[in-house]
């Protein structure tokens, strides 16, 4: 018995500590970007801060393709098919990952080009062509990140997660002092610290370089073939997702100016930053809801679900309010007053994470019970609320017309995602055996 007690002890504490490096990762991760926007939004003016907003935004849809056709099917198949020989698999990965963002350098520098050409000349144009160039760097490092989670050391994750950090906060202090801190070399700066921190994993996961080899097996086919059956179907729902909250930057950009476009990205830096937390807090409630399914305790899954989306919802609530009573020195914190003016719209772009938070866990339900045509449907519905509020309000509102599309799209995503929950939980019975045999397979 004792002998018992101590191996479950032994796989606690084992999987805590994963758990908490996991959770470090994320946020070390997630605060580098915050950071760095937040300084850049200080530093430049907001056509310059404009540009390093559009240009993100297209750097995140390209970034959801490569993570639902790369990352998140390496996650799951590697461990599972690839175990006795996972070292090949991820060089084989690393190979495939090579390839595609080669392509996508090669269309981001042709998009930079027909820029140059064009009349319309400004900030975002050298900012587009950082970004293809970089772009490559950052999706590499964000591959090898994972790497560490498919060998489950989420340790060697956090470190070169600090170590990009420390990268980029010494290369914008280097760049700020020289004065050549501008939105096309804050990208550069991502890539070059990208790089540093991929071949610090490359090492301290002792992956030799003969995985690169081309004939190493698995071949290239037989992974793209089987990252594209897994990932094919959830590429529309982040085409979507992007949709609901990043085309109204675009949408900024080509209707109000690239000027408005930076006031918006910095406004929404905060509630982005809540979002982030959000994300990062439904990754810890995944296994225990996932597990209610194995026990068949399909009732409690249930009951899960709904007390984490009111769990965040309500974390949403406290932080808007937060937000409604300190907008006006969290402004002067982050941007030492330079969008005083706009600082009203901080607290109103706050409400997005409460809606945000409350659909997070339904939608966890949701594909844990194999109903994610549900949550695509709920996406779509939210991507034609934000496109039409913006096109609709922008015009005549200005920032606030996309303010409102972007909270607006997260208030029908909530309400959305929570009338699919509601017509399952009113449908027919659940086979349950059947959704144990496909957790199984």
């Amino acid at each position: 018995m004792n002998n018992i007690f101590k191996f479950r002890a032994h796989h606690l504490s084992t999987w805590g500590a994963r758990s908490a490096f996991s959770l470090i990762d994320h946020g070390i991760t997630s605060g580098s970007t915050f950071l760095l926007s937040a300084w850049l939004a200080r530093s430049l003016s907001p056509e310059s801060y404009g540009a390093f907003a559009v240009a993100f935004a297209g750097f995140l849809f390209v970034s959801g393709f490569h993570n639902v056709i790369f990352i998140e099917p390496m996650t799951v198949v590697g461990p599972s098919s690839y175990s006795e020989r996972i070292h090949d698999y991820m060089g084989t990965q690393l190979r495939g990952n090579l390839i595609i963002v080669g392509v996508a350098l090669a269309i981001a520098l042709a998009a930079g080009a027909i820029l140059s050409l064009s009349e319309a000349r400004g900030p975002l144009v050298n900012t587009m062509a950082a970004t293809g160039v970089s772009a490559p760097f950052i999706l590499i490092f964000w591959l090898t990140r994972r790497m560490c989670y498919v060998v489950q050391n989420p340790f060697i994750a956090a470190q070169a997660s600090a170590l990009y950090l420390a990268l980029l906060f010494l290369g914008a202090l280097g760049l700020e002092r020289l004065g050549e801190l501008g939105p096309g070399a804050a990208f550069l700066l991502m890539g070059g610290a990208g790089t540093v921190a991929s071949v610090f994993i490359f090492r301290r996961l002792g992956l030799p370089l003969s995985v690169l080899a081309a004939d190493s097996s698995p071949s290239l086919r037989q992974v793209f073939n089987e990252n594209w059956t897994y990932g094919r179907w959830i590429t529309l729902t982040t085409i979507l997702s992007w949709v609901s909250l990043q085309a109204q930057t675009f949408l900024a950009a080509g209707i109000l100016g690239l000027s408005a476009a930076g006031v918006l990205r910095a406004m929404q830096l905060p509630s982005l930053a809540m979002t982030q937390i959000v994300i990062a807090t439904t990754l810890v409630l995944l296994p225990s809801i996932s597990a209610e399914l194995g026990r068949g305790n399909l009732d409690r899954l249930r009951q899960k679900a709904v007390l984490a989306s009111l769990a965040l919802a309500g974390l949403g609530i406290v932080f808007a309010v937060g937000l409604f009573l300190l907008a006006g020195p969290l402004e002067h914190l982050l941007f030492g007053g330079r969008y005083a003016s706009t600082a009203w719209l901080i607290p109103v772009l706050g409400l997005a994470p409460v809606f945000t938070g409350f659909s997070s866990g339904l939608s966890l339900a949701l594909r844990t019970l194999r109903k994610s045509e549900f949550e695509l449907l709920a996406y779509a519905v939210s991507s034609i609320a934000a496109i039409g509020l913006a096109v609709v309000l922008m015009p005549r509102l200005g920032l606030l017309g996309a303010v409102v599309s972007i909270v607006g799209s997260t208030a029908v995503l909530a309400a959305a995602v929570f009338g699919c929950f509601l017509k399952w939980g009113r449908g027919d019975a659940v086979k349950l055996e059947e959704l144990q045999i496909e957790e199984a397979i």
